[in-house]
């Protein structure tokens, strides 16, 4: 019983926040018709705060860390969410886009990293890990990518109990990746 009690805590969490990037990714085209997006100037540089929410966001564990804060590397546009776990951004001529997702509450993270995906490829989103690794800052994870998507790379990555999700689609795949290690070495894990 503790196990599933362990798990729950390690994977809702991650499945919540990689679900609500994966409407994210998905809803905009969808809204697009009928809402326009609401989108800000954010300058390079400028800190962003994601916090936790979910089960993990209140388990009282010994990691008081339930958000993150990190740096956008470029000049970009945030997109409003309405989500405060999620933040959406657009480089200034619309050719790239990352999704930061946060998560609290990860205490395996072998076994929390695969399920992260899964809301994804719910969403119809076809993603998978490649082999990769990552380690930026503070942050150790895995490289996924994007099939199906135009410069599609992503990454679920870990600071002690907090997860980090990062999906990036653009003009390459290598530029994505570049802006995974950015946005995760300028990401701390901090109490909200």
């Amino acid at each position: 019983m503790e196990d599933m009690v362990r798990l729950v805590h390690s994977v809702a969490p991650a499945l919540a926040a990689v679900g609500a990037l994966a409407v994210a990714l998905v809803a905009p085209a969808l809204l697009s018709a009928a809402v326009p997006a609401r989108l800000a100037d954010v300058p390079a540089g400028t800190s962003i705060m994601l916090t936790a929410t979910g089960i993990g966001a209140v388990h009282g564990g010994a990691d008081p860390a339930n958000a993150i804060v990190f740096q956008v590397p470029e000049p970009m546009r945030r997109q409003a969410t309405g989500d405060e776990s999620v933040a959406v951004l657009k480089s200034g001529d619309g050719e790239q886009r990352v999704s930061v997702s946060v998560t609290d509450g990860i205490t395996d993270f072998a076994t929390a990293a695969p399920r992260m995906l899964l809301p994804l490829r719910a969403a119809g989103v076809a993603a998978r890990f490649d082999g990769g690794v990552v380690d930026a800052g503070e942050f150790h994870g895995l490289t996924c990518e994007l099939p199906d998507t135009a410069g599609g790379v992503c990454a679920v990555a870990a600071s002690g109990d907090v997860g980090v999700t990062i999906l990036v689609t653009g003009p390459t795949r290598e530029a994505g990746l570049h802006l995974i290690a950015e946005v995760l070495n300028s990401t701390k894990a901090v109490e909200a």
